[in-house]
């Protein structure tokens, strides 16, 4: 828990302080785009059987993207969470996604949604031994958040991001508070 409240507070002071920093720099998000997201967040296992597992841990993302307008986007983007759960047990998990992202009215706001394909891994204490668990399956994740732009060609700016990993035997959710850095060129 202290991860997220650290997190929140960041974000606080991020969008207070950045709008009073940002340029007058129009939204231009014609070509590629690269961009990294760091923070922290929440995220609970669903196994099929067994315990359910949450906790609180680091973020993060990376994205490659381009842009066919100020308004759409189109890219990849990986997002990672890692954490310890309430188990007693260290919890990784990422997803790999197609990700689309529209800036409404071509300003700072944006949401995004996207699928692909996502991992997690446990790994735990079981009767002395370290135990570790991994699987893969589907993913899907919703986000949004606000950017501004500070210099032509880079915006910072604040995210929210759900991601969902369907596993064979069970599913892993996860909440990733960020901030987010993007470079247009």
């Amino acid at each position: 828990m202290n991860h997220l409240i650290r997190t929140l507070t960041f974000l606080t002071i991020v969008a207070v302080a950045v709008p009073a920093a940002a340029g007058s720099w129009p939204h231009e998000r014609d070509g590629f785009v690269i961009g990294f997201n760091i923070g922290g967040g929440s995220a609970t296992a669903k196994p099929d059987v067994g315990q359910e597992a949450s906790g609180g841990g680091g973020a993060g993302a990376f994205r490659l993207g381009w842009g066919f307008s100020n308004q759409f986007m189109v890219g990849y983007e990986g997002t990672a969470w890692v954490g310890n759960t309430d188990l007693d047990a260290e919890l990784t998990l990422n997803s790999n996604k197609l990700n689309f992202t529209w800036y409404p009215a071509a300003m700072g706001w944006f949401l995004r949604a996207g699928f692909g394909w996502g991992s997690a891994e446990l790994k735990g204490g079981l009767f002395g031994q370290t135990v570790t668990i991994s699987n893969s399956g589907s993913a899907f994740g919703l986000g949004g958040g606000h950017e501004w732009r500070l210099t032509r060609t880079f915006a910072l700016g604040a995210a929210v991001d759900f991601n969902n990993v369907g596993l064979d035997d069970g599913k892993f959710d996860f909440v990733n508070f960020t901030a987010q850095l993007n470079w247009y060129f």
